[in-house]
């Protein structure tokens, strides 16, 4: 779904044959490799486009030569219970000025050890806060964030240091085609935490390519635990469901997202 807007050209300012190789690469291999995937509900081929440096020099300096790779393999449901989370305001994922919008394997270094000191605490990922003051929440994991609170959809804007992703732009659509309010706006943790003794009703949940929606069953806010709605009838289910419905075919794809790979497409560029 949406490939076109996936391909990680903007991020790795390459050339065009970049954006061909991608493609042609991509629909070929999906084409032989669906064999691999099962028609299970939940499951699908996992397409992962990468570029490494293979300059032989040691150095610091922008590489001449990369390696443009894809790597794909068979998935089912990325996350199989809700999960428990921690807002973080001491360690940083990304800061302004860096890399923080782009898929770079730089902004993953800075997140082990916080995220390994959360899995310790009990924790399953983190939602982090910006670099500047530990106030407004950006993401969680890897992942894009929203909320439901009191029916309307919110998720902080994108910036230098918030991933720009296909999914998270995907669910803002679908939420205004099902009616629901959308607002994209800054949202602190204090705002969040406000919400929660306020007894409204707020359901979060972290939005990415593999996952789609991995809702959150607790968060912890400076060592205060407070427990999102995550029954069957929440809002974020429907955002899932419909999403599956036009990617499955089972519905009309008015935003025309879907690109059908036909069996007899090859594999790597003549």
């Amino acid at each position: 779904m949406k490939p076109f807007l996936n391909i990680p050209v903007k991020h790795v300012a390459q050339s065009r044959a970049i954006e061909f190789n991608f493609n042609n690469f991509t629909f070929g291999k999906t084409a032989t490799d669906q064999q691999w995937v099962s028609d299970q509900p939940g499951n699908a081929l996992y397409i992962r486009p990468f570029m490494i440096a293979t300059d032989s020099q040691l150095g610091v300096h922008v590489a001449n030569e990369y390696l443009f790779m894809i790597a794909c393999c068979p998935i089912a449901q990325y996350y199989a219970q809700p999960l428990k989370v921690k807002v973080e305001t001491h360690y940083v994922r990304a800061a302004e000025g860096g890399t923080g919008y782009a898929k770079c394997g730089g902004n993953y270094g800075g997140s082990f050890y916080p995220f390994e000191k959360a899995k310790k605490e009990g924790f399953d990922q983190i939602i982090w806060t910006d670099a500047r003051r530990h106030e407004y929440i950006e993401e969680s994991g890897t992942m894009n964030i929203g909320f439901f609170i009191d029916g309307t959809f919110v998720t902080p804007p994108t910036t230098d240091t918030i991933l720009d992703g296909v999914t998270r732009d995907t669910l803002i659509t679908i939420a205004k085609d099902l009616g629901f309010p959308v607002e994209v706006r800054k949202i602190s943790y204090k705002e969040l935490q406000a919400a929660f003794e306020s007894g409204r009703q707020i359901e979060a949940f972290g939005i990415g390519t593999a996952t789609v929606i991995a809702p959150f069953e607790m968060i912890a806010i400076e060592g205060e635990k407070y427990h999102p709605y995550v029954q069957e009838d929440a809002r974020m289910y429907q955002l899932k469901q419909k999403l599956d419905s036009i990617r499955y075919g089972n519905e009309p794809d008015t935003h025309q997202w879907n690109y059908r790979v036909s069996t007899t497409e090859k594999a790597y560029a003549e």
